[in-house]
């Protein structure tokens, strides 16, 4: 065998190998905008606005990327929810809140808990999961709930947003202001 058949072949090999180990696909969350009804498996039901806010991505300077990855989604919640500033982590839109009293303890006090939602587009639906650390002068072990929810839309916001607000000029460095 000839040096350059073994390099060929090792280049072969490699190749298939890198595209063999390749994971799977996921799909790209879409950048939802507008009134969405939020109801959890537990019945607990009301509407969230979100308002979207996005910033081309530059990728290699030819054209302006327009991924959710560069995206920010602003949750404006109601009362027994918690809103926040969501963003792609892991496939999914996400955000976590702290909330200062959200435990209530035996003996009437408040404690903290954290809240994270995490939003899949492509089912419309979530998981809101709450923690806390041990509370109420150690009545309340740590505890974590997971809620699954769902998201239906309703109507357009009442005030359009323009989704990518800066302007990117073209070619070369692709400056945004």
């Amino acid at each position: 065998m000839t040096t350059l058949t073994r390099v060929i072949a090792a280049a072969v090999l490699a190749l298939g190998a890198a595209v063999g180990a390749a994971g799977p696909a996921q799909a790209e969350q879409q950048i939802l905008e507008g009134v969405y009804t939020y109801t959890q498996a537990d019945g607990l039901r009301g509407e969230v606005t979100i308002f979207p806010s996005c910033v081309p991505t530059v990728g290699d300077l030819r054209e302006p990327l327009y991924l959710p990855v560069a995206c920010r989604l602003w949750v404006q919640a109601f009362t027994g929810v918690q809103g926040g500033q969501a963003r792609v982590t892991n496939g999914v839109w996400t955000y976590t809140t702290a909330v200062k009293d959200g435990l209530k303890c035996p003996d009437g006090s408040l404690g903290p808990i954290v809240e994270t939602y995490e939003i899949n587009t492509d089912t419309m639906s979530g998981t809101r999961t709450t923690t806390n650390v041990p509370a109420c002068n150690g009545a309340m072990p740590a505890n974590m709930i997971k809620t699954p929810f769902t998201l239906a839309y309703v109507r357009p916001l009442d005030t359009p947003v323009d989704r990518y607000p800066l302007i990117c000029e073209p070619g070369g460095l692709r400056r945004c202001f």
